[in-house]
């Protein structure tokens, strides 16, 4: 019975993932619309200009916050899009871990962290793209937290850091990178083996 389950999730998984692989090849390679460029499938833009600076200046803008004209509308809408793909490619983590038959029990609060979690990481890279000053201020504000999380096993830390990556590939403008990752990871959880473990692990 639990064989026939995974089976059947894995399939699942598999059209869901080939379907939106399939969709973004089509827009990317041969639709081409102009809405494009509001889907996080670019990748991070690199330095306005870097080409034209010396060495000085182009340490000097990493080192200072780089000044933009205000796009409010163009990044809000960037920004909703990144995270309606974060929730789009982390739905089927979410299936994979609270199937049934794969030997492991399941935390509801980790259910719902899959989802929560490509959201906020997504939102976080959206914000500080290729900004040194506002990435020193991640760093230091998360050292002045003191988070422990207490998994109830190890494949817990896998669906945990596999959403992080979700968050920060499809934040970091690349799309595809967080699809496959997503459809790999889910995939590999259904082929290998499931085993029960009892321990805690806290990171």
């Amino acid at each position: 019975m639990a064989d026939k389950i995974r089976r059947s999730l894995f399939w699942k998984v598999a059209l869901y993932y080939g379907v939106l692989i399939a969709l973004i090849l089509v827009l990317v390679g041969i639709v081409q619309p102009e809405w494009l460029k509001y889907l996080p499938v670019g990748g991070l833009e690199g330095l306005p200009n870097s080409t034209a600076l010396t060495g000085e200046e182009f340490m000097l803008g990493q080192v200072m916050t780089l000044t933009q004209p205000p796009v409010f509308f163009e990044n809000a809408f960037n920004l909703f899009s990144a995270m309606i793909g974060s929730l789009i490619v982390a739905i089927p983590l979410r299936w994979v871990y609270l199937a049934k038959g794969l030997g492991k029990p399941s935390d509801p609060e980790i259910a719902s962290g899959l989802l929560v979690l490509p959201l906020v990481v997504t939102a976080i890279i959206f914000c500080i793209k290729y900004s040194l000053p506002l990435a020193f201020a991640l760093v230091g504000i998360l050292a002045g937290l003191r988070v422990k999380t207490e998994l109830n096993n190890k494949s817990d830390s896998y669906f945990t850091f596999a959403s992080i990556g979700v968050g920060l590939a499809i934040g970091a403008g690349y799309f595809a990178i967080a699809l496959v990752l997503a459809a790999f990871f889910s995939l590999t959880m259904l082929i290998v083996t499931p085993v029960s473990t009892d321990y805690r692990v806290e990171i």
